[in-house]
C-alpha cells in the first residue's frame, strides 16, 4: 500500500511540472514548425507565448507571474529573455544559430541548429563522390564547427580549405578556385548580410563551383545541395528531451539534431556539369529536376 501511495505521490508530482513555451516570433514559418510538432508530441499540458511584439519590461512580468518550471525557448531571442529574467529554471532551447556564442548554465538544454559534422560530410561524400577539396568560410562563432568539418572530413580523403571572415572582410577568390565545392555554414558573420551573401553566390556561379548550404532558402540562391535539419523532428526531439527530464532520468544536455532534409537540384548539377552518384540518390529527400 505503501509503494502504491509512492507512485502516486511521484506520478503527481511529474505531471504538475509547468511547462512555457517562448517563441520568438510565431510567424517565422521555421519558428512555428518545431513548435508545432512539440505540441503535438509533448504529454504535458503548457502554456505559450510570442514576445515578437511584447516589450521587455512586459516579458520580465509576464516570466515572473508565470514563473514556470521548465521552459523550452524556441530562438536566440526567447532563449536569451528566459536566460536574464529565470535563469533558475530549467531551459530547453532550438532554432538558435551557434548557440555556443551564447551563456549556457547546467540548467540549459538543447538541440543544435546544425546536423552533426560527420553526417553532412558523408552525405556529401556519397552524393558528390568525386569531391577532393572543400571550401569553408567561418568567423569567431563557429571556428569550432570548421574545425570539426575539417577533422571529420580528413578521415573520407577530402581536404577543407578554411577562410576566416569579419564583418568587412572580403572573400579570398584564391581559396575558392583551388576547392571543387564550397560549404556554407550558418555562421551569424556571413548570413546577417543578404547582400555579402548573394555577392558570395554571383562569385561561386561566375566560378562555376558547386554550393553546398544547410537551408532550402539557399536553393533558389544557387545551392546545388542542401543538407539541412528536419524542422519537425527538432520540435519532437526537444518533447522527448523534456519528458526524459521531468521523469527523473538524465539526458544529453546538448544534442546534434536527428532528422535530415536532403534537397539535391540535379538540373543545376548537369547545366554545371557537376558529376554525381545517380546510385546515392536514395538519400535524398526531394530531387529539383
Amino acid at each position: 500500500m505503501r509503494l502504491i501511495y509512492m507512485l502516486i505521490i511521484f506520478t503527481m508530482l511529474v505531471y504538475s511540472e509547468s511547462i512555457l513555451v517562448i517563441n520568438s516570433n510565431d510567424s517565422v514559418e521555421r519558428y512555428q514548425s518545431v513548435e508545432n510538432a512539440f505540441a503535438k508530441q509533448i504529454k504535458n499540458d503548457f502554456t505559450r507565448i510570442n514576445i515578437s511584439k511584447m516589450t521587455d519590461n512586459e516579458i520580465k512580468e509576464y516570466l515572473y507571474d508565470v514563473y514556470p518550471d521548465i521552459v523550452y525557448a524556441i530562438g536566440t531571442k526567447a532563449y536569451q529573455y528566459a536566460k536574464k529574467y529565470i535563469p533558475e529554471k530549467k531551459i530547453f532551447f532550438s532554432s538558435i544559430v551557434n548557440y555556443k556564442r551564447l551563456k549556457m548554465s547546467k540548467k540549459s538544454f538543447g538541440v543544435s541548429n546544425e546536423l552533426h559534422t560527420g553526417m553532412k560530410v558523408t552525405l556529401i561524400k556519397s552524393l558528390l563522390s568525386k569531391t577532393k577539396t572543400i571550401c569553408m568560410f567561418y568567423s569567431r562563432y563557429t571556428k569550432d564547427v570548421y574545425e570539426s568539418f575539417k577533422e571529420e572530413a580528413r578521415h573520407i580523403g577530402i581536404k577543407v580549405i578554411g577562410q576566416k571572415i569579419e564583418e568587412n572582410d572580403t572573400f579570398n577568390m584564391s581559396n575558392l578556385e583551388k576547392a571543387d565545392i564550397f560549404v556554407m555554414i550558418a555562421d551569424p558573420v556571413l548570413i546577417k548580410n543578404e547582400k555579402k551573401v548573394k555577392r558570395l553566390y554571383h562569385i561561386l556561379e561566375k566560378a562555376h563551383k558547386p554550393i553546398v548550404a544547410y537551408h532550402p532558402l539557399y536553393i533558389k540562391y544557387g545551392a546545388v545541395l542542401v543538407l539541412s535539419v528536419d524542422l519537425p523532428t527538432v520540435g519532437r526531439q526537444i518533447a522527448s528531451m523534456i519528458h526524459t527530464e521531468i521523469s527523473g532520468n538524465t539526458t544529453t544536455m546538448i544534442q546534434a539534431p536527428i532528422g535530415t532534409k536532403v534537397i539535391f537540384n540535379e538540373g543545376l548539377a548537369k547545366r554545371i556539369k557537376l558529376y554525381y552518384d545517380k546510385s546515392a540518390l536514395g538519400v535524398v529527400n526531394k530531387v529539383i529536376k
